[in-house]
């Protein structure tokens, strides 16, 4: 083992971990990560290591007030990818947000907490993921969680966790989402008190957040590596560095350790693993570093002269993401958070904040959502919706899952004009036809890979954004909204920022619409899938006990795992797939 470290345990030079050898090497403290940090070194017989690229958590300011994430985007808290062109988004390239500090994305994103829905695990299950049905993972849904409740939202309790370490919670809402929820009620999506529950995974409703009783992100960093945790003799959190590659027995058949490095012009230092090397880098990074260390598909390793150790080639293929689309709503001054984009007006938010942990700063930005279906003739029905209906493709998990979300944040999330107020009805494909995938460019660690998650390439995805596009203009249609909104009959300008907000969502050429889609469409930065869960090599990377095909002692543990997509937010499902894995492997132990 290496020398222990105090409050906090951080090693900040991989130098110091020259050489030593631990039971078990993490490679990526996001949210897989540090769960499996804190639950395997629960164990003081067995020696941890766990390695980040990034940062800590601990001194992110930006990063425990919950309305400020945005701030962390583009800055050294974010891998700052950015897509290949996208064919079908007219050749833009997008950007591809991914947390780098321990917490990892869970640490820069909106802080939903959601455990999406049942039948998508069961459907996991279906393709060879043995043991990963929702029955399995639904008590780890609830270990790791401790729900407060909020008066305001009453839930039954059952459903929720409370004796864990990740807090979860009902924020600050806001008043022009709480009309916006009755609107949605009004087009005929049903209210759901609660979306966690095995029953509930379709209807409207305000979103769970993880964050703590003093209003603070609880993110994965926060809840499994607290300082007691980082106490731990046997555990050791080496940050600031770069895995740089998995290295191998001289047969190739069995992990051994890691090489470390600060930059790219740091020397390179190895560290053993004398059981089990875990990758959770998260869908981008873990799939990378399988190729860079010769796991991959070979005919593309050798193309980049890197020695191939196992023929895999689906590694890096079946990416998944959510493709979302903002929508801006031109509102009356006074009834969004647009007034916090001035710094004078912000201080008391954030003063109030400081001093009580609530108001709008304990605001997860999106803070009510919708989850339907593309197919539901109830929203569905209009003559502009049939047009569109033919190319449409049901590739939910189940008959009460949804392929759409439609989530609202009272703020513009572009830069509006003369001060103006927005919010924004951000519609986002769940469960989209379209996969992409992500290759290396070079044989070198510090190089970004080439991302390309073919956003709407398959038409059924084109057509189910259109009809999100429709439902979210109907949404802020509705009377119960008409106070706070000030919107036009109707619009053809289809350059003006408030298009196709201003349209009449009966009248819209779905010709303009597409177009604009095209034009606007991004991501909400869930990527999955690259290194999937199968039954053979030729159909996937692991196995169902998470083992890399052909190789000893090497995991992946993290989105990358997902057979297919959740339809919905993936933070709580990866947090569970991590508790139950430390409990399998804790055991295998004894």
């Amino acid at each position: 083992m290496g020398a222990s470290f105090s409050q906090p345990a951080y090693v900040f030079d991989p130098s110091d971990l020259a050489d030593n050898l631990y039971d078990y090497i993490i490679v990526g403290g996001g949210a897989a990560g540090c769960v499996l940090a804190s639950r395997l070194s629960e164990d003081p017989n067995v020696s941890v290591l766990l390695v980040e690229a990034g940062g800590s958590h601990e001194k992110e300011t930006s990063s425990r007030i919950p309305v400020a994430y945005a701030q962390l985007l583009k800055s050294k808290r974010d891998w700052c990818y950015v897509t290949e062109p996208q064919s079908a988004l007219n050749g833009r390239q997008i950007d591809y947000a991914r947390g780098k500090m321990l917490g990892g994305s869970a640490s820069i994103n909106a802080l939903a907490y959601h455990h999406c829905s049942p039948s998508d695990f069961d459907e996991w299950e279906s393709k060879g993921a043995k043991g990963w049905g929702y029955q399995s993972l639904a008590p780890y849904l609830r270990k790791s969680e401790k729900f407060t409740p909020n008066t305001s939202f009453p839930v039954d309790m059952q459903h929720r966790g409370t004796t864990g370490v990740w807090h979860t919670t009902y924020t600050y809402m806001h008043d022009i989402c709480n009309k916006w929820i009755e609107a949605a009620e009004a087009v005929g999506i049903p209210h759901v008190p609660d979306l966690n529950t095995p029953r509930e995974s379709l209807g409207v409703t305000k979103f769970v957040t993880f964050v703590d009783q003093k209003g603070q992100r609880s993110s994965p960093a926060t809840a499994f590596l607290s300082k007691d945790v980082l106490k731990r003799k046997n555990l050791t959190v080496v940050i600031n560095t770069l895995t740089t590659r998995i290295l191998f027995s001289s047969d190739g058949h069995r992990a051994t350790g890691v090489e470390l490095a600060s930059d790219p012009t740091s020397p390179r230092y190895q560290v053993g693993a004398n059981r089990e090397i875990i990758l959770a880098a998260g869908a981008i990074n873990s799939p990378h570093l399988l190729m860079l260390s010769g796991i991959g598909n070979k005919e593309e390793l050798e193309k980049l002269d890197i020695p191939v150790v196992k023929h895999l080639p689906q590694v890096g293929r079946n990416l998944l993401d959510h493709p979302m689309v903002p929508v801006i709503f031109r509102a009356k001054n006074g009834y969004t958070f647009d007034y916090m984009q001035d710094p004078i007006k912000a201080i008391p938010v954030m003063l109030r904040w400081f001093l009580t942990g609530g108001g709008p700063a304990a605001s997860s930005g999106a803070e009510a959502v919708a989850f339907v279906r593309s197919d539901d003739k109830t929203l569905f029905g209009s003559m502009a919706d049939e047009a569109d209906s033919t190319g449409l493709i049901d590739n939910t998990s189940g008959p009460d899952a949804p392929d759409l979300e439609l989530a609202v944040a009272p703020v513009s999330l572009r830069p509006l004009p003369n001060q103006q107020s927005g919010i924004t009805i951000i519609p986002t494909l769940v469960r989209p036809v379209s996969t992409g995938h992500l290759s290396l460019v070079s044989s070198s660690p510090f190089d970004k890979p080439s991302i390309d998650p073919a956003f709407l390439t398959n038409p059924a995805d084109m057509y189910m954004m259109k009809r999100g596009v429709r439902l979210a203009i109907r949404t802020a249609r509705g009377l119960v909204l008409k106070p706070m909104l000030d919107l036009k009959s109707d619009s053809d300008d289809t350059k003006d920022t408030y298009w196709p907000g201003d349209a009449d969502p009966e009248t819209i050429s779905n010709t303009d619409l597409e177009e604009w889609i095209r034009n606007n469409c991004a991501t909400i930065n869930h990527c999955a899938g690259t290194a999937r869960i199968g039954t053979s090599e030729e159909d996937s990377v692991i196995d169902f006990n998470l083992k890399v095909w052909g190789i000893s002692n090497l995991r992946v543990v993290d989105a990358s795992v997902f057979p297919t997509m959740v339809s919905g937010h993936p933070t709580a499902p990866i947090v569970a797939i991590a508790e139950r894995m430390s409990d399998l492997i804790l055991k295998d132990t004894k």
